[in-house]
């Protein structure tokens, strides 16, 4: 690729409407420690400085002399300011840098309260970033410049067993790094990225991909000032390929640029006052305007599309980091959603790829998925397809043993556009889309022999006509997949199913996927659809309980309260307004309940205890075929009663605290974090991104997060227009997370020998004693407090090998 000036927002004009206010973002969390937690396992190293050089910035053509340079003043400043000063200009004089830039960024002006590093290189040809907007899109090479107080991110152990952080003090300069490269790769479409961390006199260079980063050991670059000269200097002469940039990415013209702002404009009009979230992102203008270019595998056509920013991404530099664009696709001279990720690549035969799931979807005819337009691979200026390569350093011999780093490929998917559920506008509507959505689930587990894996509320989507249809196959698996590879809690949180909640390593089976599907139907009737006044606990969505072992191992379970819930025929006391809506939740909820009721005694021994296994094996196999299920839901959506006026409401109990992460299946899935995720809404939860170590990533991830969970008890009530504070329980847990099948059958055991002597136990007999006995948690295992979140990870930046990790999920 030809070494050319780099886009930079100043070279693009950027049109905003007048009307559109872009918001202060807050989708990414600012807690240094959830960075470094959530990036735990992901660096590599230390490798020698020399060695990444020669191997990630390789100069073509006859050898060149490296100027001399001297850093020894760098260190006599009394401030901070005075050693940024001096750096920039041993740098400029030493002139092993002509190419670049180097700017203190504290002289820019800042209108926000957003980190940036303390120094950033920029291309010479370009000039200074004039205002903060341009900074982030500009960017070249972050420096992050520490005071001699300051802890450096890593400390190099002299058994070289592997590149680990050197004290919990650390955890902001750790997270302040992890901050600045997600900034940096936010902003920019790149393949990977470098970056320099200075603490007083000694210097590590830092290479990020969507793996993780491959760190050097620590170097004295004043005693040893040749070792960062020929970095500057090897980066100097660097195309934009080689410092990271992706080549299918280009600056868009002008006139592609104003007619992407006025289509987008014109999208968003369409909606009146009830937009879609986030989608006021797109025309943000301290973004610049690309091009992207996809190339079909098969025809070799190239399409072209324009965006901007993506109006949902990960939070995280490492992981699968979807981002989801509107763009203006070129060809079509039409508005298209386009998703940009990382896909982990499984050696496993039965593994596939997203494209090749909405190919299988297709060619078995599988209603209600999305209109692909295209999926390829993304493909560098060699015609290869881009891959991480922190995963080759995994197995270094003086560096950590990272086996379970999963190289990902770049991955682009263009769709027709289409709206989040949230936009239903009547609660037929609702129902129509899950009924929908079981239809998909169905024959893709009947005909095309897949599991989606992770219906989520941001995965049940509404096309143009509001018509609902199943979305984001990326975790779909084959049938035949390895009982391994199928026992891999992946989906998210929230919507997970009890069982899957309560057990780590359970199958994945198609009625985990219809659980999951009934929890998004309830949850979103609750949020948006008015009912009557009954107490209800919300926190059975967020219940986290954590458990950790005695090598340190954290595991993490849930799924009690959603038990009790359906034990105690909560669901089914809910009064909705709408008489259909009322029936179908109904309905679903006696299916569920009768599923997990199935399971009571089953740990009994003897006659009776296969007697109830056998019956508990025919309620499963029924649940196999949906079909009776969709059948009754299209009985409801031919009722006459449906309300003429039930208007979906905004939200008015937003969840209060995040939901855990998505652990997708990526090479952090098995981290010591309980959260992955990838954003599918305002606060989404995730366990779905992330081969043993974890978002998303995502899981999943997205959308969406934080490790512990208070009680949200919502008064089930008509939705007020000023809804009361929910309130809050911190300390108590709720009593539904003790009323949980499995109690009832630990007490059945208690009492097998009585109902061997033919005594018979009354359902309530059963119900109170699981009521009266003592609520205590073994010591192992104890409920977050929202005041001390993610206490059980103080030690979270330790970058160890992920040989001890359990779950296996992330963004």
């Amino acid at each position: 690729m030809a070494d050319v000036a780099l886009p930079t927002q100043s070279s693009t004009p950027q049109l905003v409407h007048p009307e559109i206010h872009i918001q202060k973002d807050t989708r990414f969390p600012k807690d240094h420690k959830y960075l470094c937690i959530e990036t735990a396992g992901s660096f590599v190293g230390p490798v020698f400085p020399k060695e990444l050089m020669t191997r990630f910035m390789n100069i073509p053509g006859r050898r060149r002399k490296i100027p001399r340079a001297d850093f020894s003043n760098v260190l006599r400043g009394t401030s901070n300011a005075n050693m940024y000063d001096s750096l920039i200009s041993a740098i400029k004089k030493s002139k092993i840098c002509p190419r670049m830039l180097f700017k203190k960024l504290s002289d820019i002006t800042q209108e926000d309260s957003a980190l940036r590093p303390d120094l950033a290189g920029f291309n010479a040809t370009n000039g200074e970033p004039s205002d903060n907007a341009n900074v982030w899109s500009s960017m070249q090479l972050c420096i992050d410049n520490c005071a001699e107080d300051a802890f450096d991110v890593a400390y190099d152990p002299n058994d070289r067993e592997g590149l680990r952080v050197c004290q919990e003090d650390n955890t902001k300069s750790l997270g302040q790094m992890i901050h600045y490269a997600r900034e940096q790769m936010s902003h920019q479409h790149r393949v990977f990225m470098f970056s320099l961390h200075i603490v007083h006199d000694q210097a590590r260079i830092i290479r990020w991909d969507r793996m993780g980063a491959i760190v050097t050991e620590a170097f004295n670059f004043v005693l040893q000032p040749q070792i960062l000269a020929e970095f500057l200097f090897r980066f100097n002469l660097l195309g934009p390929e080689g410092r990271g940039f992706d080549p299918t990415a280009e600056l868009a013209h002008p006139k592609e640029c104003h007619e992407f702002t006025k289509a987008v404009v014109e999208y968003l009009d369409s909606f009146g006052e009830r937009k879609p979230p986030h989608f006021n992102l797109t025309l943000d203008a301290s973004y610049p305007t690309y091009k992207l270019h996809i190339i079909d595998s098969g025809s070799g056509v190239r399409s072209s599309f324009i965006v901007r920013r993506p109006f949902f991404e990960t939070p995280l530099p490492c992981g699968r980091a979807t981002q989801g664009y509107i763009a203006w696709d070129i060809g079509r001279r039409k508005l298209v959603f386009l998703k940009d990720t990382w896909r982990p690549v499984d050696s496993e035969s039965s593994s596939l790829s997203e494209k090749e799931a909405y190919a299988t979807l297709g060619e078995h005819k599988v209603p209600y998925v999305p209109t692909v337009l295209i999926a390829e691979d993304i493909l560098s200026s060699a015609g290869e397809p881009q891959w991480t390569l922190t995963q080759d350093y995994s197995e270094i011999p003086f560096g950590s043993s990272y086996a379970h780093l999963r190289p990902h490929i770049h991955h682009r998917i263009v769709q027709e556009l289409a709206l989040p559920l949230v936009m239903m506008r009547r609660s037929k509507q609702l129902v129509q889309a899950i009924r929908n959505t079981l239809v998909a689930i169905k024959c893709a587990y009947q005909d095309a022999e897949l599991l989606h894996r992770d219906i989520s509320m941001g995965n049940i989507m509404l096309d143009s006509n509001m018509e609902g249809f199943l979305n984001d196959w990326d975790r779909a698996i084959r049938l035949s997949a390895s009982e391994e590879a199928r026992a891999t809690r992946t989906g998210t949180w929230r919507f997970l199913s009890i069982e899957h909640l309560e057990s780590e390593k359970k199958i994945h089976e198609i009625h985990d996927d219809l659980e999951s599907c009934f929890w998004v139907f309830l949850y979103v009737a609750l949020h948006h659809f008015r009912h009557q006044p009954v107490p209800f606990d919300m926190s059975i969505f967020e219940e986290v309980w954590d458990r950790k072992d005695k090598d340190g191992t954290m595991h993490f379970f849930g799924g009690g309260c959603k038990d009790g819930t359906l034990t105690l025929g909560e669901v089914q006391r809910l009064q909705f307004d709408s008489g259909p809506l009322n029936e179908a939740i109904h309905h679903m909820s006696s299916r569920f309940e009768e599923l997990h009721g199935s399971r009571i005694g089953t740990s009994l021994s003897g006659a009776l205890g296969m007697k109830i296994r056998a019956a508990h094996a025919t309620v499963r196999a029924k649940m196999e075929d949906p079909s009776p299920l969709i059948h009754f839901l299209d009985t409801v959506l031919d009722r006459e009663d449906w309300p003429l006026e039930d208007d979906a409401l905004s939200d008015p109990y937003p969840p209060k605290v995040p939901s855990p992460r998505k652990e997708e299946e990526d090479p952090y899935s098995e981290q010591n974090s309980p959260y992955i995720n990838r954003i599918q809404s305002q606060s989404p939860a995730a366990i779905n991104n992330s081969a043993h170590g974890v978002s998303g990533s995502e899981p999943v991830v997205v959308e969406e997060r934080s490790g512990h969970t208070g009680q949200d008890v919502m008064s089930s009530r008509p939705h007020p227009t000023s809804p009361k504070a929910i309130t809050r329980t911190e300390k108590q847990p709720s009593p539904l997370a003790f009323i949980s099948r499995q109690m009832i059958s630990d007490y059945a055991v208690a009492c097998e020998s009585d109902v061997r002597v033919g005594k018979r136990l009354a359902p309530e007999s059963i119900g109170c004693a699981a009521d009266e006995r003592e609520a205590k948690r073994p010591r192992s295992v104890r409920r977050r407090d929202p005041k001390q979140r993610n206490t059980t990870r103080t030690h979270a930046m330790t970058l160890r090998p992920r040989a001890k990790t359990s779950t296996s999920a992330r963004r």
